[in-house]
């Protein structure tokens, strides 16, 4: 293992098929307050024991984290980290391509359930709708992860007959969007619309008319986290071959913003700031069963961005940003001016 460059520079050895989760544990090691909870210990004070993975996802984790900001090595190995990935999840424990998209979700709650602290609970008669549903979901159990990464959605059914409206809520970890059919080429916003935009639910049983009526779905992120995470739903099974079970892969080319994403137009009235910079990107090349995986991350320590492609390390342009391999986006809230 030879000296890198650079802190927060160092790549991952493929253990076998294991670039999808080298992928995620870069996007995640360029997240600055991730990076510094584990880096300075803090983490420590809330390992949790009393869950299935007893805290050990969690400080397996964070050697990782602290090792790949030492500055002493080129690259290094995850086996420990791969290791106790799989006792917990059978499909991560073998050498075959996984998703790094379920990777990162599965790792999001493990991580909240080995860093969980408990909070005083608020007075529930005092909070709106959407504060006392994020509340329930929590029980009063936070953790740095929940707080930086999961946020809040709203969805409406409304009754064409009698507008009469029903609203449940639902958290989140990452925003898992559409790509619009047929197209070549979009945008990030079509995408957010297409997730977003009402569908028409025929039969819904109306509490108000007493009977079946159609209705409207529509969604609102009523809670925007500090970290947007964003993920394109670019495989689909193909209608003509469902019985062989064949995924196809959308190649669409995605335009979305390096800097100054603006969710306004996109959400309820969140408290924080809606503007957003990029800084990482899960990329896939290939197929399902053949595919590769990468990360693009832009050094919160050099300012410039880097293509981290398992044990190689190379400083890029943030025109090579975008493409049509973009699988994943990691956004962070702009600081209020």
């Amino acid at each position: 293992m030879l000296a890198t460059q650079g802190r927060g520079l160092t790549g991952l050895k493929n253990l076998g098929n294991t670039c999808y989760m080298n992928s995620i544990i870069q996007c995640l090691n360029n997240t600055a307050i991730l990076v510094t909870y584990f880096c300075n210990g803090q983490y420590l004070e809330h390992v949790n024991r009393s869950h299935s993975t007893r805290g050990a996802i969690a400080e397996e984790l964070a050697a990782v984290v602290r090792a790949l900001w030492s500055g002493q090595y080129r690259f290094i190995a995850a086996k420990d980290l791969r290791s106790e990935v799989g006792k917990h999840q059978r499909s991560f424990r073998g050498n075959e391509q996984q998703d790094s998209h379920e990777f990162l979700t599965i790792l999001m709650d493990w991580l909240h359930l080995d860093l969980q602290f408990t909070i005083k609970p608020p007075h529930k008669e005092t909070l709106g709708a959407s504060e006392r549903a994020w509340h329930e979901y929590t029980k009063s159990k936070e953790s740095l992860v929940l707080r930086l990464f999961y946020g809040q959605i709203r969805s409406t059914v409304r009754c064409t007959v009698c507008r009469a409206s029903s609203p449940t809520y639902d958290s989140f970890s990452n925003l898992s969007l559409e790509l619009p059919p047929a197209a070549a080429r979009c945008t990030l916003a079509d995408c957010l619309k297409l997730y977003l935009n009402g569908e028409t639910i025929p039969g819904w049983n109306c509490p108000n008319c007493k009977e079946k009526r159609d209705a409207v779905k529509k969604l609102d992120i009523s809670r925007l986290p500090p970290v947007l995470v964003i993920h394109f739903k670019r495989f689909y099974v193909d209608p003509k071959e469902y019985m062989c079970n064949a995924y196809r892969k959308k190649q669409t080319y995605i335009d979305f913003p390096l800097e100054d994403l603006d969710m306004r137009q996109f959400s309820l009235h969140c408290p924080g700031n809606p503007i957003y910079n990029l800084y990482a990107v899960s990329n896939h090349y290939g197929t399902m069963e053949g595919g590769h995986y990468t990360a693009y991350c832009k050094s919160s320590v050099y300012g410039k961005w880097y293509k981290f492609d398992d044990h190689l390390v190379s400083e890029m342009s943030s025109g090579e940003v975008r493409s049509s391999a973009a699988y994943i986006l990691f956004y962070s809230a702009c600081k209020p001016s």
